[in-house]
């Protein structure tokens, strides 16, 4: 699991990501820097940090593998076979979520 600093985060990103993410960072930080206020750059790093982890355990792909296939037969107006959230599934859900951040 990747630290959550932007040196780790950019350490676990792929080397065709490394271009945005410096720009980004370097915008959150001007950002922080000129308002005296690090949300900019808090924000920054909750936005990418999740991509880390999925590129850190090899997972990305495959997830976004998923999440096209997912839209291919939504885009058709196939079922989904979704359920719905109940309060039992969001709280293992945000207890799941918790362990890893």
């Amino acid at each position: 699991m990747p630290d959550r600093t932007p040196k780790a985060i950019r350490a676990a990103l792929a080397p065709e990501e490394l271009d945005t993410f410096d720009q980004g960072y370097r915008a959150a930080m001007a950002r922080a820097t000129e308002e005296l206020d690090l949300a900019p750059a808090i924000a920054f790093i909750d936005q990418w940090w999740p991509l880390a982890v999925l590129r850190a355990h090899g997972e990305h792909d495959r997830v976004m593998t998923a999440a096209a296939q997912l839209q291919e037969r939504a885009a058709r107006g196939e079922d989904l076979g979704t359920i719905p959230l109940d309060e039992e599934f969001r709280a293992r859900l945000r207890a799941r979520i918790d362990t890893v951040g």
